[in-house]
């Protein structure tokens, strides 16, 4: 769960902040702090990181953890901080600040207090903006929640994700949550 702050700030405000951690957000000009990471979503999320990385259909492509997302439009200023963001080569950007464009795969680890039905807003959210690919994972149930383009499934144990809007880029569930 984000713990709202109470301040509200424009984007161009927000971006001007110095880095804090656990990351600060931006939702509907409001504020708010992201959750603090343990072990079992910090490990999750550093093996997709590696699998995007290593796996042929997206090793061209370009993996960041915790990466800013400002989001504008609609008159709501918004910056995102999902777990993990992947861009398909080519795409994102040039330079070394925030991004120009959403990237194709967005994921998000529930952390303890944080509600699936949350989660899947924040996914939702970011899908209806062009996000093609969402995955939220949960550690606590050893299942993955799967959004890719107009296909939409639960992965448990045991069970492999493929991803068609990834040119094939797929996993084994047990692969993030193995200690």
């Amino acid at each position: 769960m984000v713990t709202k702050t109470g301040r509200r700030m424009s984007l161009e405000e927000f971006l001007a902040l110095p880095e804090e951690k656990p990351n600060l957000e931006l939702i509907d000009g409001e504020v708010c702090q992201k959750p603090m990471a343990t072990r079992r979503r910090s490990r999750a999320q550093s093996r997709l990181y590696k699998l995007l990385s290593s796996h042929r259909a997206t090793s061209g492509g370009e993996a960041f953890v915790e990466l800013t997302l400002p989001i504008g439009g609609n008159g709501r200023a918004n910056a995102r901080v999902p777990d993990l963001s992947y861009y398909q080569p080519g795409r994102g950007g040039e330079g070394d600040d925030y991004p120009t464009e959403l990237p194709d795969l967005v994921a998000e680890v529930r952390s303890e207090g944080q509600t699936v039905r949350a989660l899947e807003s924040r996914l939702a959210f970011l899908r209806e903006r062009g996000v093609l690919v969402t995955l939220l994972i949960d550690p606590e149930n050893v299942t993955i929640t799967v959004h890719d383009g107009g296909r939409s499934w639960v992965a448990g144990a045991g069970e492999r994700v493929v991803l068609e809007t990834l040119d094939g880029f797929e996993f084994g569930v047990d692969e993030l949550f193995e200690p």
